[in-house]
Order: structure tokens, then sequence, then C-alpha cells
């Protein structure tokens, strides 16, 4: 559902209409914002947070009777543990869907604020898996993200770019599952990040599992649990 970008803004240029980063503040600042005293500072990390949690979306942690399930649909809750600044939560909607035999493509919309802070997010892309023993995987994934933030009295701003990811899953019981990714985030104007990430699924039944993940991050913690419907 920790979606992860820099949203770094370059202070030699001009301001830019609807841009709350760049314009000056309203004559009489929202006492909520004067609360949030570095507030860029925690708009680039909120980005990077909900960016590299994107990919969460491709992480396929679903087992069928017949092996590991690269299909289905999920709902999470997502909290944000961001270094010198307020934390924040939000959800994520997720699924996938797997063709062929070792493909599967997936989309992943996320909702997320921290203090005044709003940020949406949305990823498409594609998967690869390639066995390396019974019921063990590595996995692979490439896709197209976008993310926009916003506050009342700022507007909004937005990026876009791309992710990767790598990763060994493996059933390592009759019902539990664990995968581990390396993923990295690259977006137009917020730079790149690297992020590690541990998952964990307990399948209660060949369709419906719930689980467990941690991400961390250069500043960004992030952890979340959701439940999944496979098939």
């Amino acid at each position: 559902m920790q979606c992860m970008t820099r949203i770094t803004l370059a202070h030699s240029r001009p301001p830019v209409a609807g841009n709350w980063l760049l314009s000056s503040r309203p004559e009489s600042p929202r006492p909520a914002v004067q609360t949030l005293p570095h507030t860029k500072t925690v708009i680039m990390k909120l980005a990077r947070a909900a960016i590299g949690g994107l990919v969460l979306a491709a992480a396929p942690l679903a087992a069928m009777a017949d092996g590991m399930s690269y299909s289905y649909v999920e709902a999470d809750y997502v909290d944000i543990d961001i270094d010198d600044a307020p934390s924040g939560d939000g959800f994520g909607l997720r699924g996938s869907v797997g063709f062929l035999d070792n493909l599967f493509v997936f989309v992943d919309y996320t909702d997320a604020s921290v203090s005044i802070v709003d940020i949406e997010t949305i990823a498409v892309g594609v998967g690869g898996h390639y066995p390396l023993g019974s019921n063990f995987d590595a996995v692979g994934r490439i896709g197209y993200a976008e993310a926009d933030l916003s506050a009342s009295g700022f507007g909004s701003v937005g990026d876009d770019g791309y992710l990767l990811s790598l990763g060994l899953r493996g059933q390592v019981a009759q019902q539990f599952e664990l995968e581990g990714n390396v993923i990295y985030t690259d977006f137009s104007d917020g730079g790149d990040e690297t992020a590690f990430e541990v998952v964990g699924r307990w399948n209660f039944t060949d369709m419906f599992s719930a689980g467990l993940a941690y991400r961390v991050g250069d500043d960004v913690n992030t952890f979340y649990a959701g439940v999944r419907l496979s098939w």
C-alpha cells in the first residue's frame, strides 16, 4: 500500500500559478500550517513513501492449491513514519492479473495524508516470475507511476516516473509465504530512491489471505496490513 520520490523544486524557478511550494504563503497562514515548520521537507518525504509503496501492488503473495498465484485484488492500511516530521496513514487498493506462464500486469491506487498534506498515487506495470525451485520464485517488476500532492490553501503539485523492483518469494510453510524486495524509483522532479521490503502472508484458504509488510527507506519507514482475494 511505504508508494518513494523526492519532489525537488529549484529555488531559481519563478513562481508558478497553482504550485503551492513556489507560490507565496497566504497573508493569514492557517493555524495548521504553523504547526508544520518544515512543510517542504515533509512533502518530499511523504512523496517518497507513497511512490515507494506503489510497487507493493506487484507483490503477489497468495498461494493456490496448484502453486503460488499472481492474480488478486487487495485492500491495505498504510502507516507512514517519517524522520523529523509528523507521521501519517492512508489506504491502498491493488490488483494483479497473471497471464501466459510467467507474466502478470498490476495496477495500484494509494491515498495517504500527513498533517495538512494529502497525496494520491497510481501505478500500472508488468512483472515476471521465474521458478528457482518448488514454490520459490525470483520476481521482477517495472511500472509507470504518478503522484499528486495537495494542501488546503496551497494548491497542488504532481510528479511522474518509473519504478523497478527485484525480489525473492517463497512458500516456507503450507499456509505461510515470505518475500523480500529491493525497490528502485526514479521521478522527473523527485530524483531516485532505493528501499528494502520484507513481506509475510498467511493463507487462510486458497482464495483468502492476510499480509503484513515493512519497508525501510532513507528517511521513511512504512508499514502495511491488508487482506487479499486471489484466484
